[in-house]
């Protein structure tokens, strides 16, 4: 199942972002790695794909999509096909295997890559400025194995002009089985399982200077899937082209932040994201009331502060995710992530 909710909001709107900087950056790398169990020589491209994340821990983002015929599993090996990897080789040629996509963009004229170069591939995009920011938190409920991720994405510079899309999909790590020159009891990493948006994401709205957009989504994880080994990866492009920036954090209750950004409704709540405590600039005498609900709608806590000035609210038994605030006749978005 997949839910999308969208809205369009400029940085003049009631809800200001809590996830996503507004600070100009260079691209994240991220590298869609072709592979298949049944490649003898796969492992040396998983062995440069983990050196290179090892150097770039915080800008760089694997993900291994499994095809072509060598990924046909016989016998017990594990079958990491899906229809988007399927589609993704396809639309891209591939011819082989281990051969990758960095951002989706030409290296030295070729766009499906050779391991030997994915290095510099990687240097050239991490020196690219980036015209977005990507923010994104995820909150998964164990009882009903439903997680929501919600992703904000801020322009700091004009786009192509071109419609760009928001593409946002699950890994899982640590996976083991079968692999050709690895051996009956190989780990896995960062297999794709599915795409929450469709393959080639949702459209955007505005790519103008300043916009700032935010997509909730929601997908049931299979019982077969550990939820502690499965990351998302949300990313931002041309329709089926160039990869302007990405982002990547665990799917199990997990948060970006931005350390107290100003609300520009005249509230200000921080930090961002929150751990115990929450702190919210407020007028008033006497106590004031607020109500914090979930993303699913649910009212979690309704209480009163009796501090004047920034308000000081204790969040500590609040679950990582993303929440609600009410009070004054103001809402704000905010997120609890330890």
């Amino acid at each position: 199942m997949r839910l999308a909710l969208l809205a369009l909001l400029a940085p003049t709107t009631l809800v200001a972002q809590t996830l996503v900087s507004t600070m100009p950056s260079n691209r994240t790398g991220i590298l869609e790695e072709f592979t298949a169990v049944n490649c003898p020589i796969c492992p040396q491209g998983h062995t440069i794909a983990a050196n290179l994340l090892a150097a770039n821990p915080n800008d760089f983002i694997v993900v291994g999509v499994h095809g072509g015929g060598l990924s046909v599993p016989s016998g017990n090996q594990p079958d990491f096909r899906t229809s988007w990897g399927t589609s993704l080789w396809s639309h891209f040629a591939v011819p082989g295997q281990p051969l990758g996509l960095m951002n989706r963009t030409a290296f030295g004229g070729q766009l499906v890559l050779g391991r030997s170069v994915w290095s510099n591939a990687l240097n050239v995009a991490l020196a690219t400025p980036a015209p977005v920011n990507i923010g994104a938190a995820t909150q998964f409920d164990e009882g009903t194995r439903t997680l929501t991720v919600n992703v904000e994405v801020y322009y700091t510079a004009a786009g192509s002009g071109a419609n760009d899309h928001l593409s946002v999909l699950l890994t899982e790590s640590d996976i083991i089985g079968f692999q050709a020159s690895g051996g009956a009891n190989y780990a896995h990493q960062h297999v794709l399982r599915t795409f929450l948006t469709p393959l080639w994401g949702d459209e955007l709205m505005s790519d103008t200077p300043g916009a700032l957009e935010q997509r909730t989504y929601t997908f049931s994880v299979p019982a077969s899937w550990n939820i502690a080994n499965c990351h998302v990866v949300a990313f931002v492009g041309e329709y089926q082209g160039e990869v302007y920036n990405a982002v990547e954090l665990s799917a199990n209750n997990a948060a970006t932040g931005v350390s107290d950004e100003a609300n520009t409704q005249g509230l200000l709540v921080y930090p961002q994201p929150a751990t115990d405590r929450l702190y919210v600039e407020a007028t008033g005498i006497g106590p004031v009331p607020f109500v914090i609900n979930d993303l699913n709608g649910r009212e979690v806590v309704a209480a009163s502060t009796s501090n004047t000035g920034a308000l000081n609210i204790d969040v500590s038994a609040l679950s990582n995710g993303i929440y609600l605030l009410r009070l004054q006749g103001r809402a704000q978005r905010f997120v609890v992530a330890r």
